[in-house]
């Protein structure tokens, strides 16, 4: 018995033994393994080195910091092409900050107005002016001498927007530009001009501001309408008109486009047409006269898409520069709308083109884009 009971004690002990073995074993390769790299975490610790090592090198450092550079003055460039980041000591922007609006009574006062009075004219139209932060005003700050605003008829009024849900009874064509458009014209000019007028520009003394007025609602009634509210600026002289045998230049002159319907008087008018530049020629054109001319056009417009065609460029350069002669021919100033807006070297070569074939007038949406390059853009006298 006793030997049967050590023999049982010895096998439990062996057994026992052989447990704690296993287990040691087994805790000793977790804990092995738990404190062994990981390969993931050598190769990240060995390009760490590397980098370190690099960064060592003086030469690394310094086309490091070259890059650093090139990146950070390619997006300022970026912005300031945009417009959206401004020179310091803009001068509009100074002057017309975020607590200004077009119904601040300090938008009036000689400061704001002189600066408006002495910048610098450029052929550029304010395209779709009315979705400015200052409609009219930083446009015509900024040098522009055309702006453009839709119109709706409502309720025997015009309401100045692109779409009918930006309709709002307080912005009226009457008080966005009419209004404002007689009192800043009045201040360079006598109470009624009869005979020499000046600019609302100081820098060039016969720079007419042309009003393209796009008519969003039926083409007759909105017209009339348009005719009877620009009665005030006609009783004053300030509107560019057909006497019946010259068209009689004054600071302002009102153009008729989108729904303006092409009424050929002859006698008189101050709303004058937007012809379609791509459609010029007319089978009524003869060799002493046309069809569309300064009795009853101003511009000469067309989207941009129009002139492109599938012989690319030497093509395009070519209907560019004849649309716009065939334009000159006529008195009118040739624009094209809808140009690209991105990418910026695509825009800048369109906006090239159009300069180098003394285009009318340069559509443009960004008017710090205008304040800052395009002073050299166009002649003061048009």
């Amino acid at each position: 018995m006793e030997l049967a009971r050590r023999d049982s004690v010895a096998s439990e002990e062996a057994a026992f033994d052989h447990l704690s073995d296993t287990k040691l074993e087994q805790n000793s390769r977790h804990s092995a393994e738990a404190h062994a790299p990981r390969p993931n975490s050598h190769k990240v610790l060995q390009l760490l080195r590397s980098r370190a090592r690099l960064l060592q090198n003086p030469l690394v450092v310094i086309i490091l910091v070259l890059l650093t550079l090139c990146l950070s003055l390619s997006v300022w460039i970026a912005y300031l092409s945009e417009g959206l980041h401004r020179i310091p000591g803009d001068g509009l922007d100074d002057l017309f900050g975020l607590h200004i609006t077009r119904e601040s009574p300090s938008i009036w006062n000689y400061e704001h107005q002189s600066l408006i009075h002495k910048a610098y004219p450029v052929a550029v139209h304010s395209h779709n002016d009315y979705s400015q932060r200052i409609p009219l005003f930083q446009a015509l700050g900024s040098g522009c001498i055309s702006v453009e605003a839709d119109v709706h008829l409502r309720n025997s009024d015009l309401l100045v927007g692109h779409h009918k849900s930006q309709l709002h009874p307080s912005k009226t064509l009457q008080t966005m530009y009419l209004d404002p458009l007689e009192r800043i014209i009045r201040a360079r000019n006598p109470i009624t001009i009869t005979g020499d007028w000046r600019s609302i520009f100081e820098l060039t003394s016969n720079q007419t501001l042309v009003l393209l007025v796009d008519l969003k609602t039926e083409g007759t009634k909105t017209l009339a309408m348009l005719v009877s509210q620009l009665q005030p600026l006609r009783d004053l002289g300030y509107l560019t008109h057909w006497n019946g045998t010259a068209r009689v230049m004054r600071p302002l002159t009102v153009v008729g486009t989108g729904n303006t319907p092409f009424l050929n008087e002859n006698t008189y008018r101050d709303v004058f047409w937007d012809a379609e530049l791509s459609q010029l020629v007319s089978e009524q054109d003869t060799d002493n006269s046309f069809v569309y001319n300064v009795s009853n056009s101003y511009y000469a417009s067309t989207q941009w898409n129009k002139v492109l065609s599938r012989d690319a460029k030497t093509k395009s350069q070519s209907n560019v520069a004849l649309q716009i002669e065939r334009a000159k021919e006529r008195g009118l100033l040739a624009r094209y709308w809808d140009t690209p807006a991105q990418p910026p070297n695509m825009r800048e070569l369109v906006w090239r083109r159009l300069i180098q074939n003394d285009v009318g007038v340069l559509n443009m949406d960004n008017m710090g884009i205008v304040r800052d390059r395009a002073q050299g853009w166009g002649r003061l006298t048009r």
